[in-house]
């Protein structure tokens, strides 16, 4: 509905009221996380007149729109009778008084617009508003601003907000109605249908339609990104308030979606989209903190940011870094709050996990909000196991606190000397009596819990009035502590609580074993989702630690590519297991010569770690090809590099070596005949480690088989991964070389149960030269 708008007060005075600074030392991550704590301490000692976090909601006509006002107040006190107060609760690190006066107009409008809600719909001629104002820190310090208004006043003040915003919002009705017309016309981008793609398209529409979630397995080439995108995209003319985020774990990823965009525009859709990059990329004054004083870009930005997003609106529909980045710089404003302000007249938003999933950086504007009109693409989705296991888990090190300290060791501030102290102190208590090593315990000790809550009000003290005493390494552990107190909050059964002890070091940690009951608690704010890879096998291990149940749809689809096109091939009769690695290398050599020299191309080597690739290199014996090897200190430009030696229709053989799990074993396109082969050492299985070990323990006893959640499936979707780099075509031929005795056990069944994956035995390498010569030259 073109007339029809529904708006929360958050949007409305987050946008019209708020004026000067982006201020970090003020509104941060922890600052944030006290003032909700605050807010419930407050709130719970009130008495019975006193009614918490109420919804509120109205609807009004403005010039033939129909706006749907809503929000929750944090508090509304019955005086008696007719007369009511609006509590407009406020915590903040800095002086009550002074945050009180720059942020008046803001607070008041925010409390007024719920006034104006409770009055209008419980009949009252004058209400009350106070606005109360918490320290933190010092909890008994309080500043309390009261007013009474009339009914009258109040709807005057709100419908002239609204006139205000809807002078604004003109310019997205107006791209809305373009993008529906273009919606309508659109049709699929290709001439024709891939084999299965048809299916996903028709599954997609459908889970986007009636909602709920599906899992879906998807080989390489069959063009996932785009028939996953298409349909969500039509579904917008179903849900005018749907919005589409496509998250994904790689800049790759996040590219092949832009392009995807990109294509259906081409084709005549009129779309806004947006690429968040991270704040640490796109960041112009890196290394400063965000506040005016160390940063021009924070300087004013929210008495500018709303002509910037006028301008943006009415100029592009397409924001990726550079055009983001361009703005930004052009009118002097951070280019990550801009992105995020942006963002919310988007309507496909392309990001990392952690926008949705993260715990700490979680984009609460959507899902803190009403997010049941959303949809959610989860692109290479097998990558959220371990990814969200990390976004729940947190650690402290006595390493990184020392050098927090010794940054600081001129200082000359008590409360800071003496926050550092007590620190100290609570990393001694678990370093003096135990042994080197690791050791599990149920919780931390009580003063853990104290000393790490103290640290934190003070250092939040110290950020916004002593900020000059902030350097790097004290701001570094300032945010992992903040982050180790988060986890602290969430810590239930599905934790492993333990320190570490090393020479002169402790790590306290809290891992997370199972993030599955979090996922599942995003996921359920959503409308629908589809989490989707090349390789989601065994599903019942996807979709049991990505927060599924059986109750989701699952679809798995073959390759779209002739299955003569593809030779796998596997060498049962070498061992890879750690004891043996040694006796290994030559007879993998010899495997590795007879795999790559009957057809000039190009080809990968996958070995299972950095110390088996550099003992197995003197053995390589490829005196006619050019070899090229991963390093562990490769950056973005030395990747690049590597990748660009394995060029089209080569002249002669280039043969990559690299790490099975790494930044080469998954999320690049080598298409065509940039990658004819790949040779895969190993069965891709974590090593044996103290955590893996408890993941084990962890599934054994919830009834499932810990071994393989724990360390096979990891390692077969590191094999499938590698496997999967081999790209097909219609024409074109790959092949994989699988080494190790144990492809041949059931516990790999999974990874050849699908007819397309097929394989031969090859028990010596001159048999793996037979059969790559007779599958290049049939």
């Amino acid at each position: 509905m073109d007339n029809y708008l529904r708006l929360s007060v958050h949007q409305l005075v987050d946008f019209l009221l708020r004026s000067g600074d982006i201020d970090n030392r003020v509104f941060n991550r922890s600052s944030m996380s006290e003032g909700t704590r605050l807010h419930g301490l407050y709130q719970a000692k009130q008495k019975g007149h006193y009614l918490s976090e109420v919804f509120l909601s109205t609807r009004i006509v403005i010039e033939e729109m129909e706006i749907h006002l809503e929000g929750r107040a944090d508090g509304i006190i019955k005086k008696g009778g007719s007369e009511y107060i609006i509590d407009e609760i406020k915590t903040t690190v800095e002086d009550l008084k002074t945050f009180h006066e720059q942020n008046l107009e803001w607070h008041l409008g925010q409390a007024k617009c719920y006034a104006y809600m409770f009055a209008k719909d419980h009949n009252l001629e004058f209400i009350g508003v106070k606005l109360t104002y918490l320290r933190q820190g010092k909890e008994r310090d309080r500043f309390i601003d009261s007013y009474t208004f009339d009914f009258l006043s109040l709807e005057q003040y709100v419908h002239d907000l609204l006139n205000e915003f809807l002078n604004f919002y003109n310019i997205i009705l107006r791209k809305n109605k373009e993008r529906d017309e273009s919606i309508k016309k659109l049709t699929f981008p290709f001439k024709k249908y891939r084999v299965g793609q048809r299916e996903l398209v028709k599954y997609a529409y459908a889970i986007s339609r009636k909602g709920g979630r599906l899992f879906v397995e998807a080989p390489t080439g069959i063009g996932k990104t785009i028939s996953t995108l298409f349909p969500f995209v039509k579904a917008i003319n179903d849900n005018h308030k749907t919005k589409i985020f496509y998250l994904t774990a790689k800049n790759s990823g996040k590219e092949a979606a832009h392009q995807a965009v990109k294509i259906m525009k081409e084709k005549g859709l009129k779309i806004g989209n947006i690429l968040i990059t991270a704040k640490d990329k796109i960041c112009f004054s890196k290394g400063k903190a965000c506040n005016p004083e160390e940063c021009p870009y924070a300087s004013k930005y929210y008495d500018k940011i709303q002509t910037v997003l006028r301008y943006s609106l009415l100029t592009y529909d397409d924001f990726d870094l550079d055009t983001i980045t361009q703005i930004a710089y052009e009118n002097q404003i951070c280019p990550f709050e801009y992105e995020l302000d942006l963002s919310l007249f988007m309507d496909i938003i392309i990001c990392d996990y952690n926008y949705l999933f993260d715990p700490l950086s979680y984009m609460k504007r959507y899902f803190d909000e009403d997010a049941s009109s959303f949809l959610a693409l989860v692109d290479e989705a097998h990558n959220l196991v371990d990814r969200s296991r990390d976004m729940y888990s947190a650690s402290l090190s006595y390493l990184s606190f020392l050098e927090a300290r010794k940054s600081i060791r001129h200082s000359k501030l008590n409360k800071l000397k003496l926050a550092m102290s007590k620190m100290r102190k609570m990393f001694k208590e678990y370093m003096d009596d135990s042994e080197k090593g690791e050791h599990v315990i149920k919780v931390f000790t009580p003063n853990t819990y104290k000393t790490v809550s103290s640290f934190i009000t003070t250092l939040q003290d110290v950020n916004k009035n002593e900020n000059k005493e902030m350097t790097s390494a004290l701001l570094e552990f300032y945010l992992s502590v903040n982050r180790f107190s988060r986890m602290l909050e969430l810590f239930n059964d599905s934790y492993l609580c333990y320190y570490e002890v090393k020479d002169d070091d402790v790590t306290l940690n809290l891992v997370c074993l199972d993030a599955s009951n979090y996922l599942a608690a995003s996921l359920r704010k959503l409308k629908a989702s589809i989490l989707f890879s090349a390789t989601l096998s065994p599903i019942e291990y996807y979709v049991d630690t990505l927060g599924g149940s059986q109750e989701d749809a699952q679809l798995i689809l073959p390759s779209p590519f002739p299955q003569n096109n593809l030779k796998i091939i596997i060498a049962p009769k070498v061992s890879i297991r750690y004891k043996n690695r040694k006796t290994s290398y030559q007879k993998v050599a010899e495997y590795i010569k007879n795999f790559v020299k009957n057809k000039i191309g190009n080809y990968f080597v996958y070995l299972p770690s950095y110390e088996y690739l550099d003992n197995l290199m003197p053995f390589i014996d490829l005196e006619e090809c050019s070899t090229f090897q991963q390093s562990k200190e490769m950056d973005d430009q030395s990747k690049e590099i590597f990748l660009k030696n394995f060029k089209p229709q080569p002249i002669k053989t280039c043969v990559g070596f690299a790490v099975v799990g790494g930044v080469f074993g998954e999320g690049i396109d080598l298409v065509d005949d940039r990658l004819i082969g790949a040779v895969i050492v190993g069965i891709g299985m974590p090593k044996i480690n103290f955590v893996s070990n408890h993941v084990s323990k962890y599934f054994d006893e919830r009834g499932h088989s810990g071994y393989d959640y724990a360390y096979v499936n990891p390692g077969m979707n590191r094999v499938m991964q590698a496997l999967g780099r081999v790209i097909r075509s219609e024409t074109d031929k790959g092949a994989v070389l699988l080494i190790d005795e144990r492809y041949l056990n059931n516990e790999y069944r999974d990874l050849f149960k699908a007819e397309w994956r097929r394989y031969e035995v090859a028990f010596t390498p001159d048999e793996v030269n037979e059969i790559m010569k007779d599958f290049f030259n049939k």
